[in-house]
């Protein structure tokens, strides 16, 4: 093959690949918008100190003591290490601990009875919120 036939026949592909390309793109896009990221409040790095207030949502309270313990009422998340892990809503005592994860910091619970959860530090409309998902449909619980 010389070396003119060569660039004829990647010049006759090129329509083709940005064909794909363009298909490639709207389907991308299509995913993101159909997922709702934007209920998702965006990743932030927040300082221990600043964890330690109660956090509301609704009825739902969560009070992170400084002194590291925890007392939450009414609040629906994910729970794993518990008799009965799923989604529940979950009142209770317990320890908690933050630590800075991949793109924000996360706060993890474990109550007195074994159960374990995990939230997230994310800024919302330019507040500092904690959330964290439950069920399949990916609902959010997101405590200002």
């Amino acid at each position: 093959m010389t070396q003119s036939s060569r660039a004829i026949r990647l010049h006759r592909q090129s329509p083709h690949f940005i064909g794909c390309l363009a298909i490639a793109t709207l389907f991308l896009s299509g995913c993101y918008a159909s997922t709702n990221y934007e209920k998702y409040p965006e990743g932030r790095f927040v300082s221990t100190d600043s964890l330690i207030r109660v956090w509301k949502s609704g009825s739902a309270t969560l009070d992170l003591q400084k002194n590291g313990n925890f007392t939450a009422n009414r609040i629906k998340l994910e729970y794993f290490s518990c008799p009965g892990s799923g989604v529940k809503e979950k009142d209770g005592d317990g320890t908690w601990s933050s630590d800075k994860g991949r793109q924000r910091s996360e706060v993890l619970l474990r109550f007195n009875d074994g159960c374990t959860a995990t939230l997230w530090a994310g800024a919302m409309n330019g507040r500092t919120v904690l959330w964290g998902e439950y069920g399949d449909s990916d609902q959010t619980m997101t405590l200002k």
